[in-house]
């Protein structure tokens, strides 16, 4: 603090001069303020805020639509659209197979060439193929019995057996439903196989109850089956796994529901289309194939189909009055979408896994295109 030393002056007003002088003369200068420019900040978020409307949907789609598989589109010629609905796609020739009412044809993906395989005067749904054989069921004199077309030899054999429906072919090997009339009011019903080399029909299980409402699934040397039987609870399906090559039991589980569609294996889990009559809705069941235990799939919407490869679900979802195939994840017992697949602009119906893991799907656009989804 600075002292000072008044001199007494007779003149006040002089004297009140001098003290102000002197401490003016003493204070510190004050700083100069400069005034914000808000201007710069104000365009850098009106910037930000029209960049983020424009590129919106493609955050979105980046968001909730996982790019990590291909799509391949297919078109094939003049072809019938309930043929390519039960189309069948063979990952090892790349080609689909599928029946008309003239007989049955391959379409290469590769070379868009269709091939006639062999004339028909039969059409129907329940046939088998691989890239060796094709098997359907036609009738001979009012009977039906059973056509095998070696596709090497291009020769077709005709077995006279006790087929029913379900005609699934894995390799070298037939599968088949088959019902043996015991007498005039019972009949004994039994999953059966046969080597299509040697033409030996085997039974791999006896129905004790009723066929069930699913076809046989089969991935590596297992096989699912089912069947409906009824207990002291009311109705429920008996689901069986099963080693074709050893003909010996993996698991039987039973569930208590008297529909189960869509049968699927994947690695140690069975997946199924479940519900009972009165329900509110349909679901996606599985059972751990070790532990037996039952699980259903949380949804958040009307599923109608599905097929799974055990990692991705491919499910055809309600959308208004129609509905169409998304993409999903299992996220903890839940259906987590990952894609709308927003690439193509037509309705997707029949959502099927090949062995291989190739996700087929069935368009309902103008060319009644195919699509080939490959994960990565």
């Amino acid at each position: 603090m600075t002292n000072y030393r008044l001199t007494p002056l007779r003149d006040t007003s002089e004297n009140k001069k001098r003290i102000m002088e002197h401490m003016r003369n003493n204070m510190p200068s004050p700083k100069p303020t400069s005034k914000r420019n808000w201007m710069p900040a104000l365009i850098a978020v009106f910037t930000l805020i029209v960049a983020i409307f424009l590129i919106g949907p493609s955050m979105y789609q980046a968001l909730f639509n996982k790019q990590d598989f291909t799509i391949e589109k297919v078109v094939f010629p003049e072809t019938a659209y309930d043929a390519l609905n039960n189309s069948t796609y063979l990952d090892e020739s790349n080609e689909f197979i599928y029946r008309t009412e003239h007989g049955f044809y391959s379409f290469n993906v590769t070379s868009k060439k269709e091939t006639l395989l062999v004339e028909t005067t039969h059409w129907g749904y329940d046939y088998g193929v691989s890239e060796n054989w094709v098997v359907w069921a036609q009738a001979v004199e009012n009977e039906e019995k059973l056509h095998v077309l070696n596709r090497q030899t291009n020769e077709v054999q005709i077995y006279e057996t006790d087929y029913f429906y379900g005609i699934e072919v894995k390799d070298d090997t037939l599968f088949f439903m088959g019902v043996t009339r015991i007498d005039g009011n019972s009949s004994s019903a039994a999953y059966k196989m046969m080597d299509l080399k040697t033409g030996e029909i085997k039974e791999l299980r006896k129905l004790h109850g009723e066929g069930g409402s699913s076809l046989p699934e089969i991935n590596g040397s297992l096989i699912v089956t089912s069947e409906t039987v009824e207990g002291e609870s009311g109705m429920s399906t008996v689901i069986t796994v099963q080693d074709y090559k050893e003909i010996n039991d993996y698991g039987n589980y039973t569930v208590p529901y008297r529909s189960v569609q869509y049968l699927q294996l994947r690695e140690n889990q069975v997946y199924g289309y479940m519900w009972n009559e009165g329900d509110d809705e349909p679901f996606i069941g599985s059972i751990d194939m070790e532990s037996g235990q039952f699980h259903a799939i949380k949804t958040s919407f009307k599923l109608h189909d599905f097929a799974t490869d055990g990692e991705h679900f491919a499910v055809s979802v309600q959308r208004g009055d129609s509905d169409t195939v998304w993409l999903f994840e299992n996220n903890d017992g839940a259906l987590k979408r990952v894609s709308k697949l927003p690439s193509i602009k037509e309705r997707l119906v029949l959502p099927r896994f090949t062995e291989a893991g190739t996700l087929v799907l069935n368009g309902e656009g103008p060319d009644r295109a195919m699509y080939l989804i490959r994960f990565k």
